[in-house]
């Protein structure tokens, strides 16, 4: 009677795992639903402020840029960009992200900008704004727009 008992058991536990494993919607739950962030803009107020920098910004920059023409974005994967975040946050107790302009001269005289990522941490006060954390690496290595002068949307 024990070793039916312990068979049924087994019988209904392995139904349950075989129904979650090859059940095409088993008993997952759905996926959690995406936060829009804040800060979100349009693809228009995106392009007014590429246009912006090409008017207020592009003559003068790619005066000093190498070859004469200065990078106007940086791509990092989705990847790369969580495990920094992740970084940041596991390691470094980070409570956001600041994004800083640069110059890359390994290209040559004058270089290339290029945006790099430092971590941040809650300022001295509340109501002091965030302080990076200047000891923590940074994220940097995007790879620049094709070319390199192009606009939104590249």
């Amino acid at each position: 009677m024990k070793n039916l008992f312990s068979l049924i058991i087994g019988l209904i536990i392995g139904a349950f795992v075989s129904y979650y494993f090859f059940c095409p919607s088993g008993l997952t739950t759905a996926p959690p639903t995406s936060v829009v962030p804040k800060g979100i803009i349009s693809p228009s107020q995106a392009q007014d402020l590429s246009d912006n920098w090409t008017t207020y910004r592009k003559a003068v920059n790619d005066s000093v840029a190498y070859k004469g023409e200065e990078n106007r974005s940086s791509w990092y994967s989705i990847e790369d960009m969580e495990y920094y975040v992740n970084y940041a946050q596991d390691s470094l107790n980070a409570n956001g992200i600041r994004l800083y302009l640069g110059v890359n001269t390994t290209f040559g005289d004058g270089g290339l900008t290029t945006i790099f990522m430092v971590p941040t941490q809650e300022g001295d006060t509340r109501s002091s704004p965030p302080k990076d954390i200047s000891n923590a690496d940074a994220l940097d290595m995007g790879h620049n727009g094709i070319p390199p002068g192009h606009g939104y949307p590249n």
